[in-house]
């Protein structure tokens, strides 16, 4: 059977040059790029079809600032309880240089539509969880296919950014995607090889990776992403 060409890029060579970008410049994003972006979560796979999610485009600088506010207040929480190396000069500025933030929000109630609903709750869970994060997994891949950049961003208080936008209650804001031209170019991080997680019939034990390793990235997570693990 002959193998279908992608019209542009492969697939493979999108997933792999996939950065998570933390410097944009301010260039603005095309409307139809945006367009393509949010239209490729829509097409995300999700439990019973329920897509479960809705995004907040936010682009007026004076709501980022808004946004930005609880960000601070995040990153001195943090601060307060951990000494990681990065917080010293962290700030996470990049998500005022992004000319767009994709709030994304995610509707729990889907969870009751699960067929594993009172069966065994951490499937259950997938059915909201899991669906969300495949949208918001298209919408990152889609970004990187356009030549824009992007990062998974939780560095906020969820309530707080419900009553900025307006949100329902009910609702819950699981992340925000600053969208933008990237201002860096980030060489491919440290990745485990397939034989270090892939088990074949039954879980090798061999291969989980140590208490030490955990302990390690609680006390510096930067940190332990550029070892060779």
């Amino acid at each position: 059977m002959q193998r279908k060409n992608m019209d542009k890029k492969d697939f493979m060579q999108i997933i792999k040059k996939r950065r998570s970008i933390r410097s944009f410049k301010s260039d603005p994003v095309p409307e139809e790029d945006l367009e393509k972006i949010l239209d490729s979560a829509r097409w995300a796979p999700s439990s019973a079809n329920s897509q479960p999610w809705d995004i907040v485009v936010v682009k007026e600088q004076a709501k980022k600032e808004q946004i930005q506010k609880s960000v601070e207040k995040v990153i001195e929480r943090i601060k307060e309880l951990r000494d990681f190396p990065f917080l010293k000069t962290f700030t996470a500025h990049y998500m005022l240089e992004a000319p767009v933030q994709l709030v994304v929000v995610g509707d729990p109630r889907f969870k009751y539509v699960s067929m594993m609903h009172s069966v065994e709750p951490n499937v259950e869970q997938f059915a909201f969880w899991g669906s969300v994060s495949m949208a918001i997994q298209n919408m990152l891949l889609t970004a990187a296919a356009l030549d824009l950049g992007s990062v998974v961003f939780t560095n906020f208080y969820p309530e707080e950014v419900k009553s900025l936008l307006n949100i329902p209650d009910r609702l819950q804001v699981v992340c925000i995607l600053p969208v933008g031209y990237p201002n860096e170019e980030k060489e491919p991080p440290v990745r485990r090889s397939l034989n270090d997680f892939v088990h074949w019939g039954d879980f090798d034990s061999q291969k989980i990776r140590s208490d030490n390793l955990i302990e390690e990235a609680h006390k510096d997570p930067y940190g332990v992403q550029v070892k060779n693990y």
